[in-house]
């Protein structure tokens, strides 16, 4: 019988946390999470996914609840080297606003622009993270659009912050990388070779 971990009531990123906590305790008849949020049912179901689990997700008033299936056998294994594999260190980006420095916000935006068409110049990054006022830089009227879609199509990983688009009330406007969650981006700057940030 799967185990059952009500998260709800639960902020961003305590659901991801828990249900990290629970798969890592290998209940081979998988779990039942329960999340109270439309963020929360979002980034359990992608971490989970990013796990080799299979995800089925349900209405239930106004709870969701995600039945969690880890993988076994051969996708096990697959799974763990995959996992391995996304783990290796690399360069990450960190755009905490989108603006360069602490001065003037007009010349800020100008070397940001400037940074974001030089960053396809030089060495790949591993990953690129969005949060606070970096978001916009990942809106449909982003002066680096062209840039980060180019990365994200050599295979550059970005991470949004959805709480941040959801604060700003921009999620809609969307036009690169994936919404995320800051389990996913403190990972990412934990298993980090070099962190840059403009």
């Amino acid at each position: 019988m799967p185990k059952i971990l009500d998260l709800t009531g639960l902020a961003c990123p305590l659901p991801v946390v828990r249900t990290k906590e629970a798969l890592e305790q290998k209940h081979d008849q998988g779990l039942i999470v329960m999340v109270d949020n439309i963020a929360a049912r979002d980034n359990v179901t992608r971490f989970a996914e990013s796990r080799g689990c299979k995800v089925e997700v349900a209405a239930a008033g106004n709870c969701y609840h995600l039945t969690i299936q880890p993988p076994t056998g051969e996708v096990a294994a697959s799974c763990v080297s995959l996992t391995a594999a996304q783990t290796q260190p690399g360069t990450v980006v960190v755009f905490a606003s989108d603006r360069m420095g602490e001065g003037d916000p007009e010349l800020g935006a100008i070397l940001m622009r400037a940074f974001g068409q030089t960053l396809v110049q030089m060495e790949v990054p591993k990953k690129l993270l969005f949060y606070n006022r970096g978001v916009f830089l990942t809106l449909d009227d982003s002066p680096i659009l062209a840039e980060l879609k180019g990365l994200e199509d050599m295979g550059v990983e970005l991470l949004v912050c959805g709480t941040c688009l959801d604060f700003y009330k921009v999620k809609e406007r969307l036009a690169a990388g994936k919404v995320s969650n800051m389990f996913s981006i403190l990972e990412a700057q934990m298993q980090a070779g070099r962190i840059i940030k403009p």
